[in-house]
């Protein structure tokens, strides 16, 4: 009787056992699957990573390579990929590992070195080719090397002093002996300089005018070239300003000089012939002196920086400048003229005339051709 109880209790044990494997199986595979469905990998791409080289550089001196490469990162950990990205907290280097490449040119696998195992890398492109040299070091006379654009723009080259004259050049062996010359290539200079200064790198150049690898940072020197610049005479233009006062008609002007230097490039002097003088006629009603800056810019440099102008007027009805201070050198021809007076006609009328003498108007003319000759010029009151 004994023996059927233990059997259902044996049974129904087992089923519960089932039943709970059944259940944490169950379990266990919806979590895998969630956990495995729900996970995301980030990317990222790095552009211009430098390629950190090892050699003996006491030894060596290693050139033609590229010096950046590309590297794409990857991970399922966003927090640990951001710190790989970020240039101020990145761990990884690309390396080039030259310690056992020999003498000449190679083919360089890179490698990742440092980067955390919750990253992967792949590097773009995954080898550099490079020159391996013996480490030599030379000393070489110094020359500036001036911008076309001195001769072009016409420029005449004075003095030219470099400091050093010469430098030490750090070099492969190879490329050492290719060296023909050092230069110091100097950048363009702005416009309307008399003198240049600058500090430059050397470059090491070979017989075909191609520049050579030397160790860097390269060499630095000093120039200074002394330059006389173009120059040119070019006239001056009187441009009046300003409203003048009631009665004036016009103006004639007198100039210290008739033509000042200018000095600039070739390509500024051609476009100038004239220089426009502004010259202010406000409230002048007397014969008046003014120093007037000559207008310039950075483009030229013009002598001398101003001049002085006489400033007559001419009053209306009346061909003769008014002239408040004597001996200005400026004359106008001058005639005299009767100016009609209307009265009442119950009153008489009275009118009185000048007439010149034949004397009298050749004394204008010649007076008029003396005013060409010293450069007294008439303009018109606006």
């Amino acid at each position: 009787m004994k023996i059927p109880y233990q059997s259902n209790w044996f049974s129904g044990l087992l089923a519960l056992l089932f039943a709970l494997l059944l259940f944490f199986n169950a379990n266990a595979s919806g979590n895998l699957s969630d956990i495995t469905g729900g996970s995301q990998v980030y990317d990222e791409m790095l552009y211009n990573i430098p390629v950190q080289l090892e050699y003996d550089q006491d030894k060596y001196f290693v050139s033609g390579y590229e010096e950046t490469v590309n590297v794409h990162l990857s991970s399922a950990n966003r927090i640990q990929l951001n710190l790989e990205a970020n240039e101020d907290t990145r761990n990884f280097q690309v390396v080039a590992d030259l310690t056992k490449t020999p003498i000449g040119t190679s083919e360089i696998q890179l490698r990742v070195k440092g980067l955390s195992t919750a990253v992967t890398a792949e590097i773009e492109p995954k080898t550099i080719t490079v020159t391996v040299e013996n480490k030599v070091t030379k000393s070489f006379d110094v020359e500036a090397q001036l911008p076309e654009s001195i001769e072009a723009e016409g420029y005449k080259v004075e003095k030219i002093a470099v400091s050093p004259k010469t430098v030490e050049i750090t070099t492969g062996e190879e490329t050492a002996k290719a060296i023909t010359r050092v230069i110091a290539p100097l950048s363009n200079v702005k416009q309307s300089v008399d003198t240049i200064k600058q500090t430059v790198n050397v470059q090491a150049i070979d017989s075909k005018g191609q520049v050579l690898s030397i160790e860097n940072p390269a060499p630095q020197v000093k120039v200074v070239v002394d330059l006389t610049l173009p120059s040119k005479e070019v006239g001056l233009t009187i441009s009046p300003t300003g409203s003048p006062p009631t009665g004036v008609e016009n103006f004639t002007f007198n100039l210290s000089e008739q033509k000042v230097e200018i000095r600039g490039t070739k390509s500024v002097l051609d476009a100038i012939d004239t220089i426009e003088l502004p010259v202010d006629i406000s409230n002048i009603k007397s014969s008046t002196k003014q120093k007037i800056k000559i207008p310039t810019n950075t483009e030229y440099i013009v002598s001398p920086e101003e001049v002085e102008v006489t400033i007559n007027p001419v009053f209306a009805g009346t061909s003769t400048s008014f002239s408040g201070t004597s001996g200005q050198g400026t004359t106008t021809s001058s005639s005299s003229q009767s100016v009609p007076t209307s009265v009442p006609s119950s009153e008489k009328t009275t009118s009185s005339s000048s007439t010149s003498s034949s004397s009298s108007s050749s004394s204008i003319e010649s007076t008029t051709e003396d005013d060409l000759e010293n450069g007294s010029s008439s303009v018109p009151a606006n």
